[in-house]
């Protein structure tokens, strides 16, 4: 069963992804990083050249291609891919889907320098509070969420992943 980790921009999805692999020693694949590898461009640049809704086409594609691997994986997810609702549907039906949850008045703290993130380059404060508010309700669907702040360790999730997986 794949770990889907998701969650808004900036909550640490890629790096509590990796940690999290090497604990449960599973692979890693973080969705943005194989959709550059698959595109050869970077994720801005589908943004800026083809547009987000080409954008969300080649996520999706690349997300099914995903689901394809036999071997359970760690899979961060893009902090939009679940607002379809056929990938919300398809990774609730083909893995564990974990929150990593930060309210949104300590991502606005630093979400601005995030100079890699086309939404963050092109949208103001406001409408990226609007986003993040729109997508929360897909992300609560996940099964798991963890609050990450500074109670938050990877062990302490692993921990809890073992339980709810029963290994």
């Amino acid at each position: 069963m794949h770990l889907f980790i998701n969650g808004f921009m900036g909550v640490g999805k890629t790096t509590i992804g990796n940690e999290l692999s090497s604990i449960l020693d599973r692979p890693f694949i973080d969705l943005d990083e194989y959709i550059t590898e698959q595109e050869g461009k970077s994720i801005s640049d589908i943004f800026q050249q083809d547009g987000e809704v080409t954008f969300r086409l080649i996520e999706q594609k690349s997300l099914l291609s995903l689901l394809e691997l036999k071997d359970p994986h760690i899979i961060a997810l893009g902090g939009g891919t679940m607002s379809s609702l056929k990938n919300d549907t398809l990774l609730l039906k083909n893995g564990v889907c974990i929150y990593l949850y930060k309210p949104w008045e300590e991502i606005a703290l630093y979400i601005k320098t995030l100079a890699d993130r086309p939404l963050a380059n092109r949208l103001s404060l406001v409408e990226l509070e609007i986003t993040f508010h729109q997508r929360e309700h897909f992300y609560e669907r996940c099964q798991l969420k963890m609050p990450v702040d500074t109670t938050f360790t990877t062990q302490k999730l692993a921990n809890y992943l073992k339980l709810l997986t029963n290994r």
